[in-house]
């Protein structure tokens, strides 16, 4: 009887791990770079309506930037909405700025993922204007990722030091 159960046990994990739907890494971190290109360039080119296509707008969101003029911290989609909307007023047009996005590690996860990278941005006249540590934490919703989680420090806006 032992033997029997013990089977069945041994067949019912074998099955479960074999029925796991397996994730494309690969893919799904290319997907996930997209949705992190797209939210940084509409962002530049000031459109707001396609920008906010790439976070999930719930209560959930939240957004913290730090640079030496200050910080930004909003918690939900309600507070991070009118903040941006508050940079596109005081900022209307399209910024002729190049940003460069470098250095990914991402982690995925079968409904989640993490991103941390680089992030450089430069003038028309290729000058570097500012460079970013930037984190950026993911949900799949009905298949697609969206951002939940943005953060980005100007690590321009510090003096270089030696850690100890």
């Amino acid at each position: 009887m032992k033997k029997i159960i013990f089977s069945i046990l041994a067949l019912l994990i074998a099955s479960s791990i074999l029925c796991q739907e397996k994730i494309d890494y690969k893919n799904e971190k290319d997907a996930i770079k997209a949705v992190i290109e797209s939210e940084a360039i509409s962002h530049y080119d000031r459109d707001w309506e396609k920008q906010s296509k790439s976070f999930l707008q719930d209560e959930s969101f939240i957004g913290l930037a730090s640079s030496k003029a200050g910080y930004m911290y909003a918690i939900g989609w309600e507070e991070a909405n009118h903040i941006y909307e508050g940079i596109y007023e005081r900022n209307p047009r399209p910024s002729a700025y190049r940003l460069q996005n470098t250095n990914y590690k991402i982690k995925v996860y079968k409904e989640s993922a993490w991103a941390v990278y680089d992030q450089i941005i430069r003038n028309s006249q290729d000058e570097l204007l500012r460079k970013y540590i930037c984190v950026r934490f993911l949900e799949k919703v009905n298949g697609d990722w969206k951002i939940v989680y943005i953060s980005y420090v100007n690590t321009t806006s510090y003096d270089e030091s030696e850690v100890q």
